[in-house]
């Protein structure tokens, strides 16, 4: 079932104009929390696009987002090729208005069978939390740059793609299916990243614990940020922070937020 038209939509339409102001507000928010502690450096908006259809994307484009992220590959490697497709149609109809493509995060829990597809269109990776992904991640990066200097058609993108560490940051850790490193493993992690062909070690990502506070919560992924850096300095990248609280994360140090309801509104059911 197709599930994005290929046909440009009307970018100043009423729904640019909702997410336009939505837009603004989540902006605004981010300016203040970074005043409130007198950071230097604003956080990069990641707009989270789960459900949302490509003409979404391409307003939001057009709207000066440059960041999109999403967190089931079938739906996001869909959604890459119909925002192609869109730009393509849109540059067609208005060539003095030309639109750059997204960069897309991958910001979900991955499984290894999907690891060649998401580094097909992702820039990055944001959860990457055990060495069996990481393997998979790996052929894939190694298998992309082998078809390309074969001069096959590419597999992916002849980039490296950066790779986060996503951690677990409850403070009691049970065995469930909850994605995410224990902080002990983020060293090995870290190294076996470094090390890998085609790929780049960005930094850390966690979400928020549902039953803890986020400051304190945020506050430990700051602090293994900052042992992460010790080592590996270029690992600059804090994704955390999303629509309840990112406040919190640009108090401690958030480099990248991921907003997808207070910019998009309520997600609609998932076709």
């Amino acid at each position: 079932m197709e599930l994005h038209s290929t046909s440009s939509p009307e970018l100043e339409d009423d729904r640019t104009e909702e997410l336009r102001e939505r837009l603004d507000a989540v902006r605004a928010r981010i300016d203040r929390a970074v005043a409130l502690v007198g950071r230097r450096e604003r956080p990069e908006l990641i707009v989270v696009t789960k459900f949302f259809p490509a003409e979404d994307v391409l307003r939001l484009l057009h709207l000066g987002v440059t960041d999109v992220g999403e967190n089931r590959d079938q739906e996001a490697s869909a959604k890459a090729d119909a925002v192609d497709r869109l730009i393509a149609a849109h540059t067609a109809a208005h060539p003095d208005l030309p639109l750059a493509p997204p960069r897309w995060h991958f910001i979900g829990q991955l499984q290894s069978n999907k690891a060649r597809s998401v580094l097909r269109y992702a820039s990055s990776v944001h959860s990457v939390d055990r060495s069996s992904l990481l393997k998979a991640l790996r052929r894939a990066a190694a298998g992309s740059a082998e078809s390309q200097e074969a001069g096959a058609p590419a597999a992916g993108r002849a980039r490296e793609v950066d790779c986060l560490i996503q951690v677990d940051l409850r403070t009691e850790i049970p065995s469930d299916a909850r994605g995410g490193a224990r902080p002990e493993q983020i060293a090995q992690l870290a190294d076996s990243v470094q090390a890998a062909e085609g790929l780049r070690l960005a930094g850390l990502m966690a979400v928020a614990p549902l039953d803890e506070p986020p400051g304190p919560a945020f506050a430990r992924l700051a602090e293994l940020s900052a042992e992460l850096r010790t080592v590996h300095p270029e690992a600059v990248m804090v994704s955390a922070g999303m629509s309840n609280d990112l406040e919190e994360a640009v108090a401690h140090g958030a480099t990248h937020l991921r907003i997808g309801r207070d910019v998009l509104g309520n997600r609609p059911a998932p076709r």
